[in-house]
């Protein structure tokens, strides 16, 4: 219970700072309730938006939802202008070249934005794309995700989510203006809650 209140306060002190000061440095707090960004990010997860600056191939982009109006997506940038993008059983081709990819231990996620609360497991691979190194979730050994080259448009970004198999995105509604991202998440400030083999403890205030 000491540890539960200490928390509460030092997300307190942290969201105050954010709203006093935060501005300043161009700082807002987001907000999910989607499991596109397993392992990353889950359901329920407030974390830290920068919003100056450009972003890049590797970033994760916080940008205006192409088909709900009102609403915003958290999804990773793996395609720039101009870039060439596909995807051949679960793994991403950009611009002819692979993207490398190590395989690490399996884990387990529950999924609870339905009345089933859909327990996942899932393997982790850890990819590097434009400088940056991430964690991706896969579920499918055998086949994985297919799709036909993809040029991204001029002004767009390619969005895909780290959950590959069941993210909802650019292979979903296709590129996103780049008009519309309002920056990118940088901090996982609060977790929402425990979630099979990830624990809240090992979560909260940890760079994404």
């Amino acid at each position: 219970m000491v540890k539960l209140l200490k928390g509460l306060f030092a997300l307190l002190m942290v969201v105050v700072f954010l709203a006093v000061v935060g501005r300043i440095f161009v700082f807002q707090l987001g907000y999910t309730e989607s499991y596109s960004m397993v392992p990353n990010l889950l359901a329920g997860d407030t974390f830290v938006v920068r919003t100056v600056g450009k972003l890049g191939l590797g970033d994760i982009a916080v940008c205006e939802d192409p088909e709900q109006a009102g609403s915003m997506v958290v999804l990773r940038v793996l395609g720039l202008p101009g870039q060439v993008v596909k995807f051949k059983h679960n793994h991403v081709i950009i611009d002819g070249e692979m993207v490398q990819r190590e395989i690490i231990d399996p884990l387990l996620y529950i999924d609870e934005t339905s009345a089933e609360q859909l327990t996942y497991a899932v393997r982790i691979g850890s990819e590097y794309v434009g400088g940056q190194q991430f964690d991706v979730a896969l579920m499918d050994r055998a086949g994985g995700q297919q799709q036909r080259e993809f040029t991204v448009p001029e002004e767009h970004f390619y969005l895909v989510g780290d959950n590959r198999n069941l993210a909802r995105d650019s292979r979903n509604f296709g590129p996103a203006p780049i008009e519309s991202c309002i920056g990118e998440a940088v901090f996982l400030l609060w977790p929402g809650k425990d979630s099979g083999d990830f624990t809240f403890k090992s979560r909260v205030f940890s760079w994404l």
